[in-house]
């Protein structure tokens, strides 16, 4: 009977490339999005990498895998917090099925729980890639009406607060990156054709403190999550119209009002806001 040989699996050490080297990744953007035109990388690589943070995975000096972080400042309750977009998540087709994915997946999540932002979120190109790492549905790409594209940075932020409870801060370096993008896209991209979007919680304390409630309540919550080891355990959530707060505790209390998953978690909170997500990259 011949030996049967197992392979061993990969064990895959991410790092973030320093700023110099970022432009290294866009033969492999080119690679996988090559429905992209030259002149909206042209723009991606001159505005977003910037100020992005880009994780890669490497052989023999060359970049197979890669993952980009671009950052915004989220805005949700009238919290204004630091928020990734996890964006241009590529692997060389000769290293697919390799754990490329996972490894900068959980690398990334890790690094944004232990700088405490209490979620990412990305637009999928397939739901079936993401939610094994309880990304979940948030909400749909909105269009804002011709009149609010046309306001600038301070007018969009006190409509958005107006009429939703979560968006992304318009800042002048926002608005100078979307009228950038709008020159490269040059209606190449229709809104309606736009994918929905979906986050991860990737802080039970600090997700759980941006929600309200319409009347006090003290609960008691169980909640696992197979990636971010501290989100696993027991939290005390107290709940106001005004504010939330969250602790973790420190062993299980006398009685848990909720178990859920991380994912189960995500999407009872988000259902409660109403959203809007207007960006691309």
């Amino acid at each position: 009977m011949p030996e049967i040989i197992e392979q061993e699996e990969k064990i895959w050490n991410p790092r973030y490339l320093k700023p110099e080297e970022r432009g290294l990744t866009r033969e492999l953007y080119h690679a996988v999005f090559a429905e992209d035109t030259e002149r909206f990388v042209d723009y991606y690589y001159q505005y977003k990498i910037r100020n992005n943070a880009i994780l890669v995975l490497e052989e023999e000096e060359k970049i197979i895998s890669m993952l980009h972080l671009n950052p915004y400042t989220m805005i949700v309750n009238g919290y204004e917090f630091p928020c990734n977009y996890i964006v241009a998540v590529a692997t060389d087709p000769d290293y697919r099925h390799q754990g490329c994915m996972r490894a900068l997946l959980e690398r990334a999540l890790n690094d944004m729980a232990d700088r405490k932002m209490p979620f990412t979120f990305l637009m999928p190109a397939s739901e079936s890639i993401y939610a094994p790492f309880d990304f979940v549905w948030i909400c749909p790409f909105t269009e804002l009406p011709m009149r609010v594209s046309r306001m600038n940075a301070d007018g969009q932020n006190r409509y958005l607060a107006s009429h939703y409870q979560m968006f992304c801060k318009r800042t002048e370096n926002y608005m100078e990156n979307l009228a950038a993008e709008k020159k490269a896209e040059e209606g190449e991209i229709a809104s309606d054709k736009m994918p929905p979007f979906m986050a991860r919680i990737t802080d039970v304390c600090g997700m759980l403190s941006l929600a309200c409630g319409r009347q006090d309540q003290e609960l008691y919550l169980q909640i696992k999550d197979p990636i971010i080891g501290k989100n696993n355990g027991y939290f005390q959530w107290k709940i106001s119209g005004e504010q939330s707060t969250a602790v973790k505790l420190s062993g299980k209390p006398e009685y848990v009002d909720l178990e859920l998953t991380i994912g189960e978690l995500a999407s009872m909170i988000f259902e409660g806001f109403h959203i809007c997500l207007t960006e691309v990259v």
